[in-house]
């Protein structure tokens, strides 16, 4: 067992004694219960800019934007804000990015002047919002790089691509708000320590050197230029704040409060054009860089491994008397709150099926090693985990990076936070694993060891651009792929042929002349998305950029001279093979019902399911494949199929390289995936029926399908294996009582170090009794600070469409 050797004890002690405080109890409670509002003033903006530098350069009209964007979108300041600046002058606001995503905002083109309820579930409160956004989205139609691939993929395979993504078999498509999906944290120590107006040098030098060198390459000019506009633009919007705190504190009767808002002036005025010297203006800075990455684009800049680049600014204020332990939770905890709240509006179908309003998925990695291996624990490792504890946020995600050092202590606290939170927060991740596979990549390891995590699960590398979940190859529904083989290619949801003919599935005369014909199906849909990907890559970057993006997050972009959508030999790629446990389970249903006890011919499946288990036999057969070996209940011949399909299909993908000879990596994620996925998928053979959810997380059994407890489950995840991917989401829920005892706490404690010593990658909890779920969902107005895992992302349970609610209500409740 790990000891602690680095965190201060009487610092320890004081952080687990905080409560939450006045300020940040009223900010949590304003935020959650402001109205959730679709802002169209940046995208006005975008487009008057638009229409402005018609003819320039791609680069620099993307960067004039954003400077326009900057100085023209209204702000405000709150009188609970200590930590300022938001997106939009709303609580909670959404801003809108058709000039990247396309017409992807569903219900503005409804007939009449009225606003559906759908849209005023968006915050689209008025006829002239509807109006502007109607306006800006013809305006933009045709001009993005969604416009764009979907117009060479159609003159490429016709309505292939758009057929496969209705059939639920590929996602995201270029219009889903997720294109192009790159994802990256803000290279914080570099930011911290040298600012915008060191980044604008920077800039200055490459336009030097580019002359003194006669460089002929045009594009890296306009690059350096842009870096400029946007740094001086992201300045200016810190001094709006700067003069907005002054005007405010003169107008200030509350003595403590016109101290406060002086200072934030003063802070807004340093930072971020100068490097941070406090704990403080180091929060401050990256907020506004966030603000400003969601300013230019729609999803966030990720925090990654906070509680190591900002404890320096910690320790020092806290050491030297500039700062007490109450104010520092107070500045963090506002972050927390700014970062966890913000939200993006949803964009096609994928999120409208699922919610009205999504969390934008930020990540913070906790713990883990250093780059010589050791612990990396200290104090704001457990502050983090403490404020999360109090605030009870869904967002953002917070990862814990255990190794087989760290410190009992800090697995308990986590825990405790979990248990606080009731969903998921924070997730488990195995480092040592993680490590281990960029090691096989070749990775050095003072760079594999300080991975961060996006999203659900996926590592990635801080001096990587990651293309994972974009260009319409994000993730391929395996289980659907199994459909297809059993039905000649036709979806059976929508009718159209997505897949091959791989033979009649009535003339299959043993199973692995099924499983060979799965296989082919495998390899040509997964072909043919990593085909038209590709293809988006390459086209993407003709039409969008993100020069700001690329300054603050962009590892080799300012040396370079390249915006980050160029691809490069630093960027990555991964995808996620989703439902293969919902495919092993019923590839071993069929082995054992037709090949191995011919209980059933093919034919008499097939009527069973084609009829969705309700023809004449349809209920007694759906009961004999429900009655079938299944994954994660440490049953040999099941757990190995999960483990064969995973293999296969992780082969496929990794047989794709990206430009520079890479090859894809597989991440097997979360999301609410497997209920989009689902409602994709006809009956199948485990037992499931149609359009029914999927198995949760990447790795988790059929729901309600686990008989033997958590180890039953961990036994069969252990024996899949699964070492192809960097990380599979593993779900468990258990009874909120397995926390109300040191004993019962300390055996969860085993369970999960148990579980990573001997290879396990993921693990999230959902601590919370059926009961209060159920209760929840029919008084959502005494539970709204409940919050669950849904797959790889947390949510406030009452903010969740019934479908989801039922499907978390439904899993199987563990105990330990």
């Amino acid at each position: 067992m790990a000891t602690e050797t680095t965190t201060d004890e009487v610092l320890f002690d004081r952080i687990n004694n905080l409560k939450l405080s006045e300020g940040l109890s009223r900010l949590k409670d304003a935020m959650f219960s402001a109205p959730r509002v679709i802002s169209v003033d940046r995208i006005q903006l975008a487009m008057e800019s638009w229409k402005e530098t018609e003819g320039e350069d791609i680069e620099l009209r993307r960067a004039r934007m954003f400077e326009k964007v900057l100085e023209g979108v209204p702000i405000d300041i709150y009188d609970f804000d200590i930590i300022v600046g938001r997106e939009t002058e709303h609580l909670i606001g959404a801003p809108i990015f058709v000039d990247e995503t396309g017409d992807s905002i569903p219900g503005i083109w409804e007939e009449g002047d009225n606003l559906s309820r759908g849209m005023i579930l968006l915050g689209i409160k008025s006829k002239e919002e509807k109006d502007i956004l109607r306006e800006c989205s013809r305006f933009f139609a045709g001009k993005t790089a969604p416009d764009h691939v979907k117009a060479e993929w159609q003159s490429i395979v016709g309505t292939w691509a758009k057929d496969i993504t209705d059939a639920k078999g590929a996602d995201p498509t270029p219009d889903s708000g997720y294109f192009p999906g790159i994802t990256c944290r803000g290279m914080w120590e570099k930011l911290l320590s040298r600012g915008m107006r060191g980044l604008i040098e920077e800039a200055e030098e490459g336009i030097r050197r580019f002359k003194e060198m006669k460089e002929t390459d045009i594009n890296k000019f306009y690059f350096w230029e842009s870096a400029i506009i946007v740094c001086e633009a992201m300045i200016q919007y810190a001094n709006r704040y700067a003069d907005l705190a002054r005007q405010k504190a003169e107008n200030e009767s509350d003595p403590g409060r016109k101290n406060e808002l002086i200072e934030i002036a003063e802070i807004c005025e340093r930072v971020p054009e100068y490097p941070a010297r406090s704990f403080h203006e180091a929060l401050q800075f990256m907020n506004f860089i966030m603000v400003g990455r969601g300013l230019e684009a729609m999803y966030p800049l990720l925090v990654g491994r906070l509680d190591q680049y900002l404890n320096p600014y910690f320790e020092n204020d806290i050491t030297e008397g500039h700062l007490t332990l109450e104010r520092a939770a107070d500045l963090l905890g506002s972050a927390l709150i700014l970062w966890g709240m913000k939200v993006v509006a949803p964009s096609g179908e994928t999120q409208e099926e699922t919610h009205q309003f999504s969390y934008s998925i930020n990540s913070i990695n906790l713990g883990g090693v250093d780059i010589e291996g050791n612990d990396a624990t200290n104090a704001l490792s457990y502050l983090v985990l403490h404020l999360i504890g109090l605030i009870k946020l869904p967002s953002p995600t917070v990862l814990l990076n255990w190794h087989a050092q760290t410190p009992r202590r800090l697995l308990l606290k986590a825990l405790e936070t979990n248990y606080k939170t009731k969903g998921g927060i924070p997730l488990f991740e195995n480092s040592d694993h993680v490590v281990a596979s960029f090691l096989n990549d070749g990775t050095p390891a003072t760079e594999a060891r300080n991975w961060y995590g996006q999203g659900c699960v996926t590592p990635i590398l801080p001096t990587k651009v990651d293309h994972n979940g974009s260009e319409g190859k994000g993730a391929v529904n395996v289980s659907l792929m199994l459909d297809l083989t059993l039905h000649r290619g036709i979806s059976q949801i929508t009718g159209k042929k997505v897949g091959i003919d791989v033979g009649n599935p009535r003339e299959f005369k043993t199973f692995e002349e099924l499983y060979e014909a799965f296989k082919k199906e495998c390899k040509y849909i997964v072909n043919r998305v990593m085909w038209l990907g590709t293809l988006a890559q390459s086209i993407e970057p003709l039409y969008l950029r993100f020069p700001f993006n690329s300054v603050v997050a962009g590892p080799n972009c300012m040396e370079k001279g390249h915006d980050i959508l160029v691809t490069d030999s630093d960027h990555s790629y991964g995808i996620s093979d989703r439902a293969i446990v919902d495919t092993a389970d019923s590839l071993t249903a069929i082995k054992k019902l037709v090949y191995e006890e011919k209980r059933l011919t093919t034919d008499e499946l097939l009527q069973a399911l084609d009829s969705d288990f309700s023809s004449q036999r349809g209920e007694e057969i759906q009961q004999m494949c429900l009655a079938a070996p299944k994954f994660g209940n440490d049953i040999e011949e099941a757990d190995l199929m999960v483990r064969n399909v995973g293999i296969f299909s992780g082969s496929v993908i990794m047989s794709y390289t990206n430009p520079f000879d890479v090859p894809c990596k597989i991440s097997r994620e979360g999301l609410s995936w497997h209920f989009f996925g689902g409602l994709g998928v006809g009956a199948l053979a485990n037992g499931r029926k149609s359009k029914e959810p999927l198995n949760d997380g990447s790795i988790s059994p059929m729901r309600g399908m686990d008989k033997l407890g958590p180890t039953g489950v961990m036994r069969s995840v252990l024996k899949a294996g699964f070492k192809e991917s960097y990380a599979s989401c593993l779900n468990q829920k258990f009874s909120g009582t397995v926390m109300q005892s040191p004993e019962s706490r300390e055996k969860l404690a085993d369970l999960t170090e148990t579980f990573f010593k001997h290879g396990g990658q993921h693990i999230q909890f959902n601590l919370v009794d059926t009961d209060e779920l159920l209760d929840a969902k029919a008084h959502p107005e005494k539970h709204r600070y409940l919050v669950v895992r849904v797959g790889g992302f947390s949510a406030y349970f009452v903010m969740l469409s019934p479908e989801i609610q039922d499907d978390i209500i439904y899993r199987s409740t563990q105990g330990c």
